[in-house]
């Protein structure tokens, strides 16, 4: 999409999390691939992107709490974000976003973690059985699917969509009972 719409193509990521980190902070690709699609990281990430994104061409909506690398980032990157709670006050920070940078475009990434794992359960934050601080100290989703919807509809209105990812749906029920049929005898399982 970089290479077809250029400088009027934006990226909006909405997620709790930037994912620009690298092997030397996370060892997990899917925390590096916003990074590599502005050509920093991995290079074996890096390697296939022929037209890196700008910088200035990126919104992350719902972050909140990065961590120290990330946050650093951020800040010499020059990336434009807006939390939870300036989304709950409208997403004008969206929309001013894509007039003062020209976007005409825009592809859409969704991480269903931007999602408030209470009222979205299919993430890795709701696992049933999940301990106190087991996932360190990564900021978990705040929105719910109506304001992720309310960002959408509104940055939708102002640049035509041309692409959509959805990532990290973990539907921990449907993977729960899966592994229970499995092992009932009566479905090819072996008695315990």
């Amino acid at each position: 999409m970089q290479e077809k719409y250029g400088d009027k193509l934006g990226v909006l990521w909405i997620d709790s999390h930037p994912d620009v980190q690298t092997p030397a902070q996370f060892s997990n690709a899917h925390a590096h691939i916003l990074a590599a699609l502005m050509g920093i990281g991995d290079t074996d990430l890096t390697s296939v992107v022929s037209r890196p994104l700008a910088a200035e061409k990126i919104m992350i909506a719902g972050i909140h709490d990065p961590l120290p690398y990330e946050a650093k980032f951020i800040s010499e990157h020059g990336i434009a974000t807006c939390s939870p709670d300036e989304i709950r006050s409208g997403v004008s920070k969206v929309v001013d976003w894509i007039t003062e940078q020209k976007i005409e475009y825009l592809a859409i990434h969704i991480d269903l973690d931007v999602l408030d794992p209470q009222l979205f359960r299919s993430v890795l934050f709701a696992r049933p059985g999940r301990t106190a601080g087991e996932f360190g100290h990564v900021a978990e989703g705040k929105l719910t699917i109506t304001e992720v919807l309310d960002i959408v509809s509104e940055a939708t209105l102002q640049a035509r969509p041309v692409g959509l990812t959805v990532s990290e749906h973990l539907p921990w029920d449907a993977i729960n009972i899966k592994n229970m049929l499995e092992r009932l005898p009566l479905l090819g399982g072996k008695s315990q």
